[in-house]
């Protein structure tokens, strides 16, 4: 799941990143996806040792399993129709933590997790002359990690029209399967008409082939009847 991290820069300020574990991943137990992700994290991006990330890690795993989850959101696994999916989810806003915890209860009651993700990387031209990081929070006040070329106006280009899609799915053993996805430009704001920032919703229950559904997230295409659900508390740090 992307959250808001933030690193230290030469300066001595904050660099703020959206950070997207990508790697694709098929039927895992809900549990053991959240205890490797938080495990790299904290062994990779916050310097501590594999003993006490994992005590860590299982101590937030708990934390979130007893966390309270968004009744419309655990209604979603026993809803059996589109419309009804729909109008629990009409109107309503989610964080990322809501939809871990959504994750997470669904291995409880039996589901099995699955991510797929599409990142159409770098232009060509451009290889050689980006950052390491890119803040473009403040998009009058681009900040950089790494050497770079490239004008500010360059900088806030590439951010604005990275082409990213993560899809994180949630299976039962009797075909149904529910799924958020998300586009870059869908939480940052700025796909077309006035819904902020957002992510998407499909099921089983709209009709769509998951094995056509998967294929078309890794070739960096989304469906078009995916359902937008609003998304709040991604960019704040």
């Amino acid at each position: 799941m992307p959250r808001i991290i933030e690193l230290k820069a030469p300066d001595g300020g904050r660099y703020k990143i959206c950070s997207m574990y990508e790697d694709d991943i098929e039927h895992v137990s809900p549990m053991m996806w959240f205890g490797a992700y938080k495990f790299f994290q904290l062994t990779q991006l916050g310097g501590y040792s594999n003993d006490k990330a994992k005590d860590m890690s299982m101590d937030m795993l708990k934390a979130y399993v007893s966390r309270p989850c968004p009744s419309f959101l655990l209604d979603l696994y026993t809803s059996k129709s589109k419309k009804q999916q729909e109008k629990l989810l009409r109107g309503q806003s989610i964080t990322p933590e809501d939809l871990i915890c959504w994750i997470l209860q669904g291995g409880k009651i039996g589901g099995l997790f699955s991510q797929y993700a599409y990142d159409a990387g770098i232009p060509d031209d451009l290889k050689g002359r980006v950052p390491i990081l890119i803040d473009a929070s403040d998009t009058q006040n681009i900040k950089t990690l790494g050497g770079t070329d490239l004008s500010p106006a360059a900088l806030l280009h590439l951010v604005e029209h990275q082409t990213k899609i993560i899809a994180q799915l949630i299976d039962f053993n009797d075909g149904r399967w529910y799924c958020f996805y998300r586009t870059h430009r869908g939480l940052a704001g700025r796909e077309s008409g006035n819904q902020g920032q957002h992510v998407h919703f499909i099921s089983s229950a709209y009709g769509i082939n998951r094995d056509v559904l998967v294929e078309g997230f890794k070739n960096g295409e989304c469906p078009k009847s995916g359902f937008h659900v609003h998304l709040s508390g991604y960019w704040e740090p």
